[in-house]
């Protein structure tokens, strides 16, 4: 379209044009600020709402952009979110002295304070919380706050569950990566009560995971051999339609680690029999799939935002 083409448009179209442009990582929005004046200012509040962030340096800058934005212009809708660049998540050694340590923290801080900034507009979040120091409190954190709006979710890191009541009352899908064994995961209810809506659930990396291949066994398929207490408690959303299991590569199959391989092959063996119940599972369908070892987690989020 020529610009004497769109100079014939309503301000309002090129608004909706625009809103429908902004859907990348926030490259889009920033060329559109450049263009010229009236677009900046028609493009304006859709700048923010799809953003991908990595670093702590862009951290920074971009919480206290969010904080210099008046609340009904904060409207992030889309984000991916990591603690560390990618090239960070893949160094070997994690430095951890007191210059390290205060960055650590500064990252926390920063990243919480990102997640309650846009926590009441957020559509979806992809989040990589690489940082062995913080992932865990921050993921806590995650999960203790309300998203209104949230319907899609992925994170990578050592998980806790979520557990608040309707703290995500739209979420519909959840990826859930980095707790090799999240054993618990479906007690007391806690899942079902903060996704009251989910419809898919997504639980990769999964490694000599055999309790809580027993915990999802027990409740989706329970004989008599069942353990009763394995059941107590035990609940998945019952919106819930679609269930994937994604198995992380075997421990090392040295001596030391025979218990752990003993483990993975009991997973794997109980994981395998709940994927073959195929219709007796009712509306829920159940994938397993193979080895995903070579998997990079920061990409797949990455990636995971761009289906947006």
């Amino acid at each position: 379209m020529t610009c004497a083409g769109m100079d014939t448009l309503p301000l309002e179209l090129h608004a909706q044009i625009f809103e429908c442009a902004c859907t990348d990582d926030g490259t889009t929005a920033h060329s559109l600020s450049l263009v010229s004046h009236y677009v900046r200012e028609v493009s304006e509040p859709y700048r923010y709402q799809s953003l991908a962030v990595a670093g702590l340096d862009s951290l920074v800058k971009l919480v206290h952009k969010l904080e210099e934005l008046p609340t009904h212009r904060r409207r992030v809708h889309r984000l991916f979110l990591s603690g560390w660049t990618h090239k960070q998540t893949h160094e070997k050694a994690v430095a951890f002295d007191a210059v390290a340590a205060d960055k650590y923290d500064l990252e926390r801080s920063t990243i919480v304070r990102i997640f309650e900034l846009v926590a009441p507009t957020l559509e979806s979040l992809s989040f990589v919380a690489a940082c062995p120091y913080t992932s865990t409190a921050l993921l806590g954190h995650l999960f203790s706050l309300r998203f209104p709006r949230l319907h899609d979710l992925a994170v990578h890191g050592f998980y806790p569950f979520p557990h608040v009541p309707n703290a995500m009352p739209r979420l519909e899908r959840l990826h859930l990566s980095g707790n090799r064994n999240p054993y618990g995961l479906l007690q007391l209810g806690g899942l079902a009560a903060a996704c009251p809506t989910l419809r898919t659930l997504h639980v990769s990396g999964l490694v000599a995971a055999s309790s809580f291949a027993e915990e999802l066994q027990s409740m989706l398929i329970p004989g008599e051999h069942t353990d009763p207490h394995a059941l107590s408690g035990t609940v998945l959303p019952p919106s819930l339609r679609e269930l994937t299991l994604s198995v992380g590569p075997s421990p090392s199959s040295a001596r030391r680690y025979a218990s752990a391989v003993a483990r993975h092959e009991k997973m794997l063996e109980r994981l395998r029999s709940i994927a073959g119940c195929g219709e007796s599972l009712g509306p829920l369908q159940v994938e397993l799939r193979g080895n995903d070892g070579e998997a990079d987690a920061y990409e797949l989020l990455r990636n995971h935002g761009r289906d947006w």
